[in-house]
């Protein structure tokens, strides 16, 4: 039996949420549901208004002196000071393995490196290319900095989709991707409740890398902001922190804009673009790939290879070559096949109903996507 978490677990001010009629909602689903409830007209439009995005930053000021190598380091040692039982979630990825160097190179060890890995339809490889090309590797160098250190992979099985496909379907969609084949964080959590026990017992942390960002500039200046999508891994999942840009650490996500500010005007001028004053837009920012981000351990051969191998495809079911693998072991199998027809009835529901809740009104293209205020981080020196 799984032990479904329907409220927010370890929560604190600082988690994202959605305010729907000043209620604060950890579920995309759950949200945009109340949020159609309260429309009065027919005009899809009028959703809109009623639901807002917030993730609780608004970090201002110069830009912080200490180089940003500096900034991982004390945000490193900061959480290790703040908490008795530290677990990173580890992909493989840039994002994951520079938060487990800070913490290296800061001379703190975290308790526990952690991964799930999705069979959703049969157990055969592994169902994530950077687990098999990066993380595998990265970890046996782990080992000789923290022998000690607790690693564990926590595997979600067919039966565990089939299980949700069948008694939990809505709960699956409002805390998951709508990527069949794939989930997000809070799965693990209710598949293994020990990680929910520890959490109980010590004061916890459960890192996640991002979030990813947006930098932007108008006629008011420069400002940041935050995306829904990247958060949805773990809403309601417990304890959960980010490593970067977090609203206890402020410099580290001063100098992460500031930085963006510098990658993109150096675009700008490399493309021989005028750009003071008169080239206005916004930019999604992805950390691992902005040399100003200034990575730890981020040229090796293995992740050359998830870079070539790894092609995002849109508006299809298989998404990139991670999602084709895990999509082609669903419909290897009959219980794989059944769980995926049994998602995709929930989907084609939701859909008919609420086209407008969906890119170009297609399911298969996601959430349309949700962005926080605008913060103008660039004041004069006080």
């Amino acid at each position: 039996m799984v032990g479904l978490i329907k409220k927010k677990l370890g929560s604190n001010p600082n988690d994202a949420y959605y305010l729907v009629n000043g209620k604060k909602i950890y579920s995309r689903l759950y949200a945009m549901t109340l949020a159609q409830q309260m429309c009065k007209t027919e005009d899809p439009n009028e959703l809109w208004g009623k639901i807002r995005f917030v993730y609780p930053i608004e970090h201002k000021g110069p830009e912080p002196q200490k180089s940003i190598r500096e900034l991982y380091i004390q945000r490193a040692k900061q959480l290790r000071e703040n908490n008795e039982y530290i677990r990173i979630w580890a992909s493989g990825g840039a994002d994951s393995t520079n938060t487990i160097n800070s913490f290296y190179q800061a001379g703190v060890q975290p308790d526990e490196l952690a991964t799930y890995v999705q069979y959703p339809g049969e157990v055969n490889a592994s169902q994530n290319s950077e687990i098999d090309f990066s993380l595998r590797p990265f970890l046996k160098k782990v080992k000789h900095w923290w022998p000690n250190i607790k690693i564990k992979f926590y595997d979600v099985l067919p039966e565990h989709y089939n299980w949700y496909s069948k008694n939990a379907i809505e709960h699956w969609v409002a805390y998951t991707q709508l990527h069949p084949p794939a989930f997000h964080s809070q799965i693990v959590y209710e598949l293994y409740p020990e990680l929910q026990e520890l959490g109980e017992k010590y004061q916890t942390a459960d890192i996640y890398s991002g979030p990813d960002f947006f930098i932007g500039v108008d006629k008011k200046g420069w400002y940041y902001r935050f995306l829904d999508k990247g958060f949805n891994d773990s809403f309601n999942a417990p304890y959960q922190t980010y490593f970067y840009a977090g609203p206890e650490a402020k410099d580290l996500t001063l100098k992460l804009a500031y930085n963006a500010k510098k990658y993109i005007m150096k675009r700008a001028e490399n493309m021989n673009i005028p750009f003071e004053d008169q080239i206005l837009g916004e930019w999604g920012i992805k950390s691992s790939s902005t040399p100003e981000m200034d990575f730890w351990d981020w040229d090796n051969k293995d992740y050359d290879f998830i870079k070539k191998h790894n092609k995002w495809v849109n508006g299809l079911l298989n998404y990139g070559s991670k999602g084709s693998l895990r999509f082609q072991n669903m419909i290897s199998t009959i219980t794989g096949q059944t769980t995926l027809m049994n998602m995709l009835s929930f989907y084609k529901q939701l859909n008919n109903k609420n086209p407008h809740w969906f890119h170009d009104g297609n399911i298969i293209n996601d959430w349309v996507g949700m962005r926080t205020e605008k913060v103008y981080f660039e004041i004069e020196k006080l």
